[in-house]
């Protein structure tokens, strides 16, 4: 559950820093809250995801994509969330 709650703060950090902190303006602010209620975590949580995104010494997560070839000419699409593109790209 844990695990979870860590994923969905990430997702409401990234959708604040995306569309603002208004819920009925960014849209995936409010789709990343409902995912939040669906998953039963505490409100107390969301606000202060909310809040670390908002304040001077938040993160910055950025959203990556990379795409390449396997064995077998079988293409792959890699889509992640990171705070150090450098770091993704050498793993």
């Amino acid at each position: 559950m844990a695990k979870e709650f860590s994923r969905i703060s990430k997702e409401i950090t990234m959708a604040v820093k995306d569309g603002g902190d208004n819920p009925e303006t960014n849209l995936r602010l409010k789709r990343a809250i409902q995912n939040a209620k669906g998953a039963n975590m505490p409100k107390d949580n969301v606000e202060r995801a909310i809040k670390k995104a908002t304040g001077a010494d938040a993160e910055n997560w950025e959203e990556i994509s990379y795409e390449g070839y396997g064995p077998g000419g079988i293409a792959i699409f890699v889509e992640c969330t990171t705070n150090n593109p450098t770091r993704t790209v050498a793993n």
